[in-house]
Parts: structure tokens; C-alpha cells; sequence
């Protein structure tokens, strides 16, 4: 029995009737460009691009005339009605975060073997603080395994424009376009260290020093989902955002976030003259808050839980949640706890703009979704410290 093929003629037309849908949508919305590129980039490709917003596959898409095959999260593949229609349209190619998957690296590998163009983003994560997220190691391996040309592909404007933390546009200007393309025989002859550092140094996001403003009049709204520690009282999980000013609830701080993503204090000191240096430091005080303090560290009231396996998703309600330096519980109605051990976790990611998952040691996945203000990222910086060993 021959295998079913994952190309289908039906993507090229999908793709040919959305692409300038797609395109005008973007330079309206986000006075966003996507260079074309179509004729110096061979087909098969692996292409590899920095991740800023939740769109940048579709804006990549716009700068080819072909259908392009996503590595993305397996998340996707478990909405109801939705996920079927998804992968019928652009047969995206699941994988699953925090963890290796064989079928993700075996889906592709035959993508490219029936002529497709498989596009991933690397750091497996949206920017959260206008910095590049880790970009393991092995991504290099896997480029030097395809055996196609490497097209490395940046987004610039995307952090500024649409913050994973925001919600609503900042006017100001995108582009994306090919920067570098490394053909298969180079790829031979580089070792795995040489291919990671050119994917490493060319997909780098910096919308900070680009010189490109980004007007809102609510432009730092919801900025708490990415910093929790003020420094001026040293409390955790007391920040709040309103329009363009970011302030702590229980003591004085206050500081605008500016048109060119720079953080102006008005009262008190402030981490970092931007998010990203602010987001970079609170994490090693987080190490030293939880070195000293003994019980819970930190928690969130009424946090939607739901419980993820064989393809789908269970409900499990609401609950408060508290993290201790070895794990994070859960109470639920009827006096009932769910305990959640960071040593027995095989991984742990952020997705979406509020929600955790913890991958659990059975293979199921627990998935937190807080409220609208709902910081996620303190709970991965603490479970990220406890697997350092520190």
C-alpha cells in the first residue's frame, strides 16, 4: 500500500486565492511588506524564520508564489471543527513543544521528498520581551538532515507593531524578506556549530534600536503578561498596565512605555530601559526570591484548567493557583488539589497570550489559562530555575 501524500494540488490553490487577501489585510493593518522572493528560492526549501507575531506565517507566505507547510504547535490540532478544517486547507505539520518528535522530523522529510517548501520557527515561541527565545542546538542537526537549501527568513517590526503581551496594533512599519540562503552542498561541508550561529546571528529580532515608532494610545496595555517583579517594593505579580503607563498596585512606580519600546519611569527606578532587559533580570530574581522564601512564592485566582490527550481537549473548571519553588497546586471546588511537581514534568511551555501547558510524566498535557491579565511566564521562569538545579 503506497503512503498518502502530504501535498496536495489543492494547497497551491488555497494559497493562490488567500495570498493577496492576505497581503492587502497586512499592509493595511500593519503597513507590512513581505519582500517577494519566489524566483531566488528553489523548491524544496527549509525555511527558517524569527517568530514576533501571531501572523508571521502568513506574512512569510506572501513573499512566495507556492503553498508553504508549517511546523507548529500541536496545540492547533486539538480545537474542535477548527483543527479538522485547518489541516484539510494548509496540512500544517504538528509538533509538540518542550519535547522531541520523531513524526514532526518524518512528516517533514516527506514534504521535501514530494517537492514541498517546509517553513519553521525555531525558537518554538513567539517573542514575548522583543528578544529571540533559545534556539536549540539540534535545529541545526535538522537543517543539515533535509538536505534541501536553508532560507533563512527575519520579520522586523513585528514586536513592535503586535506584542504577543498586547492586545490591539501599534501603527508603525513591518517587512520581512530572505537574508541569506545556504545551499545543500555548503550545508555538507559546515559543521553543526557554523549552521547553528548563521540561523542564530541572521534570525535575531531587535525592534528596539530600528529608529521606527509605533503609535497607540494604549500601547502598553496588558504589558504585566510579560513583567511581574517590581523592583521598587521587590513584590512579584503586582504589576498593572493602563493606556501607555505601566505602574505597580501596592506601591508607587510608575513608568510610560514610549513609541520607540522604551521604558520611561515617571516615579520610582525601573529594571530595564526596555522590556527585554527587564524581562531578562527578573528572572535571576526570581532565583534569589525563591533561594530565601519558604511555602508560596506566588499565585492566581480562578485560572481555567483543562486537560489535553489523544488528540483532545478535557475540561477540568476553575481553580486558584500557588506556586512553590518544587511545583505549582491547584484547588478546585469541593476541596479537591491538583499537585503539579516540577521534577516529575518532562517540559513546560507558554502559549498564547495567557496560557501555560505542563507536559505531565503520563503524556497528557495540563493547560492553565488565566485571566486577561494573567502574567504565564513566572510560572515557566520558576519551573525553568528548578531544572537548572538552582
Amino acid at each position: 500500500m503506497s503512503k498518502k501524500k502530504w501535498v496536495k494540488k489543492r494547497h497551491s490553490v488555497v494559497f493562490s486565492l488567500l495570498r493577496p487577501i492576505f497581503k492587502q489585510h497586512f499592509k493595511c493593518k500593519y503597513n507590512f511588506k513581505g519582500v517577494p522572493c519566489e524566483k531566488q528560492v528553489p523548491s524544496p526549501a527549509l525555511v527558517m524564520c524569527n517568530h514576533t507575531t501571531t501572523l508571521d506565517p502568513f506574512m512569510v507566505a506572501t513573499s512566495f508564489k507556492r503553498p508553504m507547510y508549517f511546523i507548529t504547535s500541536d496545540d492547533l490540532c486539538t480545537i474542535p471543527v477548527i483543527s479538522p478544517i485547518i489541516r484539510w486547507l494548509v496540512a500544517i505539520i504538528p509538533k509538540s513543544k518542550s519535547k522531541s518528535d520523531f513524526n514532526t522530523i518524518r512528516y517533514t522529510l516527506q514534504v521535501l521528498k514530494e517537492g514541498g517548501t517546509v517553513v519553521i520557527f525555531p525558537e518554538g515561541n513567539r517573542s514575548l520581551s522583543g528578544g529571540n527565545w533559545v534556539i536549540e542546538p539540534s535545529t541545526a542537526k535538522f537543517a543539515k538532515m533535509c538536505k534541501v537549501p536553508l532560507v533563512l527568513y527575519n520579520i522586523k517590526g513585528g514586536y513592535g507593531a503586535d506584542p504577543r503581551w498586547g492586545n490591539g496594533v501599534r501603527r508603525g512599519k513591518m517587512q520581512g524578506e530572505v537574508v541569506k540562503i545556504i545551499q545543500p552542498e555548503q550545508l555538507e561541508k559546515m559543521s553543526t556549530q557554523e549552521i547553528y550561529d548563521q540561523i542564530c546571528s541572521t534570525l535575531i529580532s531587535n525592534d528596539y534600536n530600528s529608529g521606527v515608532k509605533f503609535k497607540s494610545k494604549r500601547r502598553a496595555e496588558y504589558l504585566e503578561r510579560a513583567i511581574y517583579y517590581c523592583e521598587n517594593c521587590g513584590s512579584f505579580n503586582t504589576m498593572r498596565s493602563e493606556k501607555d503607563k505601566l505602574y505597580c498596585k501596592i506601591c508607587n512606580f510608575k513608568a510610560e512605555y514610549t513609541e520607540d519600546l522604551q521604558l520611561k519611569p515617571i516615579d520610582g527606578k525601573c529594571l530595564g530601559v526596555n522590556v527585554k532587559e527587564w524581562f531578562d533580570k527578573q528572572k535571576q530574581l526570581l532565583l534569589e526570591y525563591s533561594q530565601t522564601k519558604e511555602g508560596v512564592l506566588f499565585g492566581d485566582d480562578g485560572v481555567k484548567l483543562r486537560l489535553i490527550y489523544d488528540g483532545k481537549r478535557h475540561k477540568l473548571g476553575k481553580a486558584n493557583m500557588r506556586a512553590e519553588k518544587n511545583g505549582v497546586e491547584f484547588s478546585l471546588k469541593k476541596d479537591k488539589t491538583l499537585n503539579v511537581d516540577f521534577e516529575s514534568l518532562y517540559g513546560s511551555t507558554v502559549l498564547g497570550k495567557r496560557k501555560i501547558n505542563f507536559y505531565l510524566s503520563d503524556g497528557k498535557t495540563l493547560q492553565v489559562k488565566g485571566s486577561k491579565r494573567f502574567n504565564s511566564i513566572k510560572y515557566l521562569h520558576l519551573y525553568e530555575i528548578y531544572k537548572e538545579g538552582k
